[in-house]
């Protein structure tokens, strides 16, 4: 939203908001990678964490512990 509001800046006043516009699309397209690197794990550990506080049956409700 605010690369949008630099790009309308700059077309009006000053050309300077819009490579301040471009720094921060490339700024956010940088950090993407990055969040989701670190994001994607987080989850998994989590989803991990949380079934072995649960206990295994509780995750699998229908299954006896011969069956899995």
């Amino acid at each position: 939203m605010a690369g949008i509001v630099f790009l309308v800046k700059a077309d009006a006043d000053d050309a300077a908001y819009g490579y301040l516009a471009l720094f921060l699309w490339f700024g956010i397209a940088a950090a993407t990678p990055v969040l989701l690197a670190l994001g994607i794990p987080a989850i998994a550990m989590t989803r991990r964490v949380r079934q072995e506080r649960l206990g295994h049956d509780a995750a699998h409700p229908g299954l006896t512990v011969g069956e899995q």
